[in-house]
């Protein structure tokens, strides 16, 4: 039996996450701070600590870099709400063992609890970083950003994959600025001007820092083959090797474009990034950010909510990149006021008409899905009740719409076509004040 401490302050998620830990046989001690649990840590020895980063006095990572700087190498499971790049790369340098995403999937939970209170770990001090990043929280990002962690904690050649400006290559900086090849030069190759073994041997035998090889696919065939032999043998590249591709890897492989054997050497460590259509959530983030790059003045830029929605609606062929672009084109036609529809590229601008709404379904899709996994996980089986459910997600509507129409019930009903009698008694059965 080993002692295991949980360090999660929402209540009823604590003691989900401890009734697991007693039926792998193990016995569980709570803190619900980061205070308590470095506290408890002090007084306490344990087998192995799951640690929540949203911690109500300070961060998990915090909580974590004390750990360390004690000395103590106890394996730690991250568990996290909210994928950011920047948690998933520290946590991963100081030696967790693995990081879970809410809401949890209590099967993995202790297939990774398992494995973790039976093997050590090697604890990697943080170096120092750049300001290079990646921006979004959509739920394909979350596999991105462990991704990228793992590639920044290990020597094992990357490939990265995905659409053209899906953010490959600034992927790839990610990787050198937190890895431990960021001591030495990052360079970034066009795979179609090497030609000949000999400029790539040429390539491999420099020591130290990072080389990518943009469009591997555009590598000839003996190229490939040195490439894999390299890879695959014992000898050391002296370097971190990252590779990208637009092309799905495995329909190169079947089509010629890549080598299987590179392929296969590649493929160890894979990472895809998705389009922007994919997460359009994270496109008023990405919008804020690549603002802060290009204003100097400071002053915010306002983004109307219809021009968010355009934006979001539109397919995005060009991914971040073509955002970008656009993001400059309307600023420049808004002469620094707020960002309204027509400021956009007219065919950027008339997908919102085109998309005869999808885009905010999607939109209220993935909310509510997340919704509903936290609800089905928190609540035992026995309380689980459809019109229960629905009555929140009315409640919540209603709360909404009553803040637009001002608290005019009236307004609201001759709006929604709704009998206003029938409205008021929704409004009372949901607690909410005329």
């Amino acid at each position: 039996m080993s002692n295991i401490l949980i360090v999660e302050d929402e209540h009823a998620l604590g003691s989900a996450l401890a009734l697991a830990v007693r039926r792998l046989g193990h016995l569980p001690m709570l803190a619900a701070s980061g205070a308590a649990a470095l506290e408890t840590l002090g007084k306490h020895s344990f087998e192995a600590v799951v640690l929540d980063i949203g911690l109500p006095d300070i961060s998990g990572i915090e909580v974590l870099e004390r750990l360390r700087a004690s000395g103590s190498r106890v394996p730690v499971l991250i568990i996290t709400a909210h994928a950011h790049l920047d948690h998933a790369i520290s946590s991963q340098k100081l030696g967790i063992a693995d990081y879970l995403m809410k809401p949890l999937d209590l099967k993995r939970f202790e297939e990774s609890l398992a494995a973790l209170v039976t093997k050590g770990m090697v604890v990697v001090q943080p170096a120092e970083s750049s300001f290079v990043t990646l921006i979004g929280s959509a739920p394909c990002m979350r596999e991105v950003f462990l991704g990228i962690a793992r590639a920044c904690a290990s020597a094992t050649p990357v490939l990265i994959h995905g659409p053209c400006g899906s953010g490959k290559s600034l992927a790839a900086q990610v990787i050198h600025t937190h890895g431990a090849s960021n001591s030495g030069p990052l360079r970034l190759v066009e795979s179609a001007t090497i030609h000949g073994r000999e400029a790539l041997e040429a390539l491999l035998a420099t020591g130290g820092g990072t080389l990518v090889l943009k469009d591997i696919t555009a590598l000839d065939g003996p190229s490939q083959a040195l490439l894999a032999e390299v890879l695959g043998g014992s000898a050391d590249t002296r370097q971190k090797l990252i590779a990208t591709t637009h092309l799905d890897p495995a329909a190169a492989v079947e089509s010629g474009a890549l080598r299987s054997d590179l392929f296969y050497t590649l493929s160890a460590l894979s990472l895809r990034m998705p389009s922007l259509a994919q997460r359009s959530g994270d496109i008023p983030a990405l919008s804020e950010f690549f603002f802060g790059l290009l204003l100097t003045s400071g002053k915010p830029v306002e983004i109307m909510a219809s021009t968010l929605c355009a934006m979001q609606a539109y397919a995005w062929p060009g991914n971040v990149r073509e955002l970008r672009h656009v993001l400059e084109h309307a600023h420049a036609m808004s002469r620094g006021g707020p960002l309204f529809p027509g400021h956009l590229p007219p065919h950027v601008a008339a997908a919102l008409q085109q998309s005869g709404g999808t885009v905010a379904s999607s939109e209220l899709d993935a909310v509510l899905s997340r919704w509903l996994d936290s609800q089905l996980q928190i609540l035992p089986e026995d309380h689980w009740h459809y019109d229960a459910l629905v009555d929140r997600l009315e409640a919540t509507l209603l709360k909404l719409l009553m803040d637009r129409f001002h608290h005019r019930p009236t307004h609201l009903a001759a709006a929604m076509r709704l009998n206003r009698a029938t409205l008021r008694q929704k409004l009372r059965r949901a607690g909410i004040a005329e």
